[in-house]
């Protein structure tokens, strides 16, 4: 027994527990292919009926791009080289293209500009916890008034709401301009690192060159970044941020049903995988690992294409003839974007929070390689918006596709190539003569080919008649002006085809009213219109949706608080941007105009100063100027220093006011203090007088009346001597007349004759 080992046992109820489980997950597996066979299915019928729409579609396009790479269609060449001659391909419409492009680049990628923008919306919507809250407020001012004894009636309530209501309006419309600024700040930093540029520089191309052109974005990546780390050391890291793409319309197959990008039944890319970049998406959500090892393990070394009758051709034109070269490196996939019903989803084994009605038709976005669905999510977009836009150079209303520049002067280009073979061909036979030989008449040994100046002809005797020459040479006509005046006249009509004219791109021969600069100006700005109507269709179907986009995500995603407010994106390419140097003229001229105190006091220096960033930007000194929060600490300092300036300035006033003060109070008891001793002195010197007089008198008591009088006006002359020595606030004070007299102060206790 001992050498005997233990027998495992397990119960009934568990085996049967553990097979039921395993039939449950078989079944959960079956219902996944069931489900995941029944979705590519509807995915590869859908595929189907896209590619049948598009052919007509395509064979367009592949004309569009011969007629710029300057080539023929086979069947064009063909009956060409059966005519003979030259095989010359005028190439007008790559240089409208190439114009047309250059023009709208210049438009929407200016330097140091954006040609979009947000806007709060005019009535910037008011949230309902401010609304209630602002409402709480008025309810307990009412209370309050009621309180303290006056009546408040329901329209004197209703009066203080609306007056709430609108002073918080105007704080909503100043918050939302604040934060639409820095929310533009952002989503410039979000359109420069997610390849904006990049792709809408390729997306110019095909707007130019094929019915539509299609940009595909903001789509969430994770993508490899640097940070860094103590020392300047860098770090890898991933992080997760919208980028965009050019989508070659090639590669793009609506429903035949849209007109734009979101109102069809369906949207469907072709989009070309790596092994490498499948490996990538194993573990990302919502992606399934199941279907993306079978990929790996079905395709992973032969590869997959999907190859369609238009590849080859198309290959060639781009430039990329070689590639089949690949074919094992590359798998076809197909990004399929349209509804799907809520029971399907929950059986793909979707999340059954984000399904709300199983019944329901949801957006969803899937992805098909092969026969496996290796993808399947709904869409995050909370108005079920693709993330494609697409824009039409001419657009036809009613069809998802338009008419490119190619198309528009497809006649004009035939016609110029047709004249410009004529043109060679007859500039080839008339540029020398035509010779008739006689071969009967030759001697043997004459080549009738070989042609030289001064060569000898030997020939022989005519057999029928002596004037009969051997050899005759014909001179063919030129038509060379005439066919270059075909030429040129519809070389002209290329220009109003097109709305291109030859003088936006530089050429010299514009004549009539371009000769002047005057009129040179008024034939572009005519031009304008033209360019600035297709700049306007790429503003709507694709500036205005990306820039919407990011905006919503924005709001939705990030954490900072201080860029949300109620805002519209707004497209300038074909306003603002086509009139930049009129733009600029009239801000300096405006610049001038508001320079005067009284439209400062309303401009103020806030508006003074984003009209100088404005101006400085277009010099290329953007950090020329402060921005509005540098400004407005600026504005406060200054302020700050005025104050203090104003209260040292009243300081000193005081002080001086003082000091005055006091050298008053001092005078006045200067001068008390001399009103109360002069009347002493006066007495003094009175008396001095009278002795002196008393002893004249005592002198002469002989009674001679004019030695008396002589002796009074002495003595008088002498009291007036004594008067003008005073001081002459003393004599004021001591009751100087009018006319100088000296008079005794009252109460002075003065006694004895007085001197008048």
């Amino acid at each position: 027994m001992a050498d005997m080992g233990l027998m495992r046992f397990t119960p009934v109820s568990v085996l049967q527990e553990q097979e039921r489980q395993a039939e449950l997950q078989r079944e959960a597996e079956r219902q996944q292919r069931r489900f995941e066979s029944s979705l590519a299915a509807t995915i590869r019928r859908n595929w189907e009926n896209a590619k049948s729409a598009k052919q007509d579609v395509e064979r367009r396009m592949l004309d569009c791009l011969r007629r710029r790479k300057g080539e023929y269609d086979q069947t064009k060449l063909n009956a060409i080289r059966q005519e003979g001659g030259s095989e010359i391909f005028m190439m007008l419409t790559a240089t409208k293209c190439r114009a047309a492009s250059a023009w709208i680049r210049d438009i929407l990628m200016p330097t140091h500009e954006r040609p979009w923008g947000l806007e709060p919306t005019p009535i910037a919507d008011i949230p309902v916890p401010y609304m209630q809250r602002l409402q709480m407020q008025v309810m307990q001012q009412v209370q309050q008034m009621a309180a303290n004894g006056q009546q408040v009636g329901p329209q004197q309530q209703q009066a203080m709401l609306e007056d709430a209501q609108e002073q918080l309006r105007s704080e909503v419309q100043k918050i939302a301009r604040k934060a639409a600024d820095r929310h533009e700040n952002l989503i410039d930093d979000q359109l420069s690192e997610g390849g904006w540029l990049e792709s809408l520089e390729g997306f110019v191309d095909d707007f130019t060159t094929y019915p539509a052109g299609v940009m595909k974005g903001p789509m969430m990546r994770r993508v490899p970044a640097l940070t860094w780390g103590e020392g300047w050391m860098p770090i890898k890291t991933d992080e997760i941020r919208p980028e965009f793409e050019r989508v070659s319309p090639f590669d793009l197959y609506p429903s035949p049903d849209s007109v734009n990008c979101d109102d069809g039944a369906y949207l469907i890319e072709r989009i070309r995988y790596t092994r490498a970049h499948l490996n990538q998406l194993r573990g990302v959500p919502g992606y399934s690992d199941e279907a993306l090892e079978g990929v790996l393990r079905d395709y992973g070394q032969g590869g997959l294409r999907d190859w369609l009758w238009s590849d080859g051709e198309r290959q060639q034109l781009e430039g990329r003839g070689h590639e089949w070269l690949n074919d094992g490196e590359t798998i076809d996939g197909i990004q399929y974007w349209g509804s799907a019903q809520g029971l399907s989803l929950l059986q793909w084994g979707m999340d059954p929070s984000a399904i709300k009605d199983p019944l329901a038709e949801y957006e969803v976005e899937a992805i098909l390689i092969g026969n496996h669905v290796v993808r399947c999510v709904i869409n995050r977009d909370p108005l079920g918006n693709r993330p494609y836009h697409k824009a039409c150079y001419q657009p036809v209303p009613g069809s998802f596709w338009g008419i490119a520049i190619p198309e528009l002067m497809a006649d004009i280009q035939d016609t110029c190539n047709a004249t410009a073979r004529s043109l060679i061909n007859n500039l080839a036979i008339s540029s020398g003569p035509q010779v008739d030989v006689n071969t009967d008449r030759l001697q043997p040994n004459e080549d009738p080919s070989n042609i030289y100046p001064w060569k000898v002809w030997r020939t022989t005797s005519s057999h029928a008649t002596s004037n009969d020459p051997a050899i005759r040479f014909y001179q063919p006509s030129s038509n060379a002006a005439e066919l270059m005046g075909v030429y040129e006249k519809f070389e002209i009509k290329a220009d109003d085809a097109t709305n291109i004219p030859r003088y936006s791109y530089g050429n010299e021969k514009v004549g009539g009213a371009g000769t002047t600069a005057s009129g040179l100006s008024m034939l572009m700005e005519s031009a304008n219109k033209g360019i600035k109507d297709a700049v306007r269709h790429i503003d709507r179907g694709v500036i205005r949706r990306v820039i919407g986009a990011l905006w919503l995500h924005n709001m939705q995603y990030s954490e900072d608080q201080s860029i949300k407010g109620d805002c519209k994106a707004v497209p300038r390419g074909s306003s603002a941007m086509l009139q930049r140097e009129q733009v600029q003229t009239l801000r300096q001229q405006f610049l001038q105009l508001v320079n005067n105190p009284t439209d400062m006091g309303i401009i103020g220096v806030a508006g003074r100063a984003r009209l100088l960033r404005a101006i400085s930007q277009t010099l290329d000194m953007p950090d020329l100027v402060p921005d509005d929060r540098a400004v407005e600490q600026q504005n406060t300092q200054q302020n700050q220093a005025q104050q203090m300036l104003s209260q040292l300035e009243q300081k000193i006033k005081q002080a001086e006011a003082q000091e005055k003060a006091a050298d008053a109070q001092k005078a006045q008891a200067e001068i008390q203090h001399d009103q109360a001793m002069l009347p002493l002195e006066q007495k003094k010197m009175l008396a001095e007088i009278l002795k002196l007089l008393r002893d004249s008198d005592a002198t002469q008591q002989t009674g001679m009346a004019s030695l008396g009088a002589d002796s009074s006006g002495a003595g008088r002359r002498a009291a007036n001597g004594i008067a003008q020595a005073l001081p002459r606030g003393s004599q004021g004070s001591a009751g100087a007349g009018a006319g100088g007299e000296f008079r005794p102060a009252p109460g002075a206790g003065v006694s004895g004759p007085q001197f008048g």
